[in-house]
């Protein structure tokens, strides 16, 4: 259980990233729009995963962690999937419900996972298992970013050579208007698909996370722990 906890949570760290860290860098460079329209995107996330805890605590209770869990990886696999469609001409609908089924698959996994490592050990070893998992978690955040990072730059850089500091301008609405029409549409088109190839990552590592959750003990939940199953 700890062992499949601490995996998930890795996983699932570095599927944060894609959300946070470059959702709003394909809002704000691929789609032209502001830091107000990416904060609203995020905030879909931030929401639903919320509202998708609490969801999942009273799931569990009723059922098992195994359904929560894998309700909420199909939630990032879909959520995943609608990023790969991702394109500039969506529109921020499409960008704020892919990060709203992420935030749900977040929401669900992350409660089923973190309560029924709580749950296999024993008081005296809770902290060390909870800690131990958001370690795993922080871990994930950490490489999810450098990697994540290190192709969206390789990929804009092998598009754009002379790109330069014309990205950090392309971000924002008032230095953007410095580019030309042209070099603006380059630019975008590099940091678009450079992020489509780390929404493609991004989407195996939800489909890892599906896999963790179906490998749960069947039946265990809060009301039925671990010492109680036949």
């Amino acid at each position: 259980m700890v062992a499949v906890g601490c995996l998930a949570g890795f996983f699932n760290g570095a599927l944060m990233m894609a959300i946070s860290g470059f959702l709003p860098t394909y809002v704000q460079g691929a789609m032209g729009r502001d830091a107000i329209a990416s904060g609203v995107v995020l905030a879909a996330s931030s929401v639903s995963w919320a509202f998708a805890s609490m969801a999942a605590g009273r799931l569990m209770i009723r059922t098992s962690y195994r359904l929560a869990a894998t309700i909420g990886g199909v939630f990032l696999v879909v959520g995943g999937l609608v990023l790969i469609t991702l394109e500039p001409t969506s529109g921020l609908l499409w960008a704020g419900t892919g990060a709203f089924l992420l935030g749900v698959g977040m929401g669900f996994c992350n409660t089923a996972f973190i309560v029924s490592i709580q749950a296999s050990v024993g008081w005296s070893e809770r902290s060390t298992a909870t800690s131990t998992t958001m370690f795993m978690r922080i871990v994930g955040n950490s490489l999810g970013a450098a990697i994540f990072g290190a192709i969206l730059n390789f990929g804009v850089y092998s598009r754009v050579p002379d790109a330069g500091d014309a990205v950090n301008r392309l971000m924002s609405p008032a230095a953007r208007q410095s580019l030309g029409a042209a070099e603006i549409a380059r630019l975008a088109d590099a940091v678009g698909s450079s992020l489509h190839v780390v929404y493609l990552i991004a989407a195996l590592v939800a489909i890892v996370s599906l896999i963790l959750a179906l490998a749960l003990p069947a039946r265990l939940s809060p009301t039925r722990p671990l010492a109680e199953r036949s």
